[in-house]
């Protein structure tokens, strides 16, 4: 009698671990499934963030819309630009400050339709602002080497939701931007609890 009933479980434990629970996204290490490619993510904002420090922060959402489930892992390159569309000369860090986890990067599975999310921080403009952040260019090594790389606006109406490039030039303490790892959808990927 104990043999069937162990023989159910160990089935259900196993159907579990490798189709996942839920439509999210879910990491197995049983599970082999291929990095996402570039045409199966978009780019979306992420939820409101709120601010309880002199950071500001923004976040932002991959979103599979291919037809099968893949993954994406480690830290996007992250490029911002003001209104006319010039990159600014911002220092780019992965992970740390208030926002930012420190935690190391994990592999994400995107079943079709789920979100994984990136978030980007940076300290506000003492100085006040040169020229504040209109959009967002996201790079992302994605499967067969090609990259993902896609623009947004950072925040409706022109908005820069606080990110902004600094008075005081490039070698100013707020011109550092922190970028957390593509983290679970419902995991956080800041710091703070």
């Amino acid at each position: 009698m104990k043999r069937p009933v162990a023989a159910v479980a160990a089935v259900t434990l196993a159907s579990l671990l490798v189709g996942g629970c839920g439509n999210g996204p879910v990491r197995s290490r049983l599970a082999r499934v291929a990095p996402c490619p570039a045409s199966a993510l978009v780019l979306r904002p992420g939820a409101p963030v709120v601010e309880m420090t002199g950071e500001h922060a923004v976040a932002y959402n991959l979103v599979n819309r291919g037809p099968v489930t893949c993954t994406v892992r480690g830290y996007p390159q992250v490029v911002l630009y003001d209104a006319e569309g010039d990159a600014l000369p911002l220092r780019y860090a992965r992970g740390g400050g208030p926002f930012v986890t420190s935690a190391k990067p994990v592999t994400v599975v995107l079943a079709h339709g789920s979100t994984a999310h990136v978030l980007v921080a940076k300290w506000r403009c003492d100085l006040g602002i040169a020229r504040n952040v209109t959009s967002i260019r996201l790079t992302l090594p994605t499967a067969h080497g090609t990259v993902f790389a896609m623009r947004a606006a950072t925040a409706a109406a022109g908005t820069s939701a606080g990110l902004s490039y600094c008075r005081g030039g490039p070698a100013a303490a707020e011109q550092l931007v922190t970028i957390s790892p593509v983290e679970p959808a419902g995991q956080s990927a800041g710091s703070l609890p």
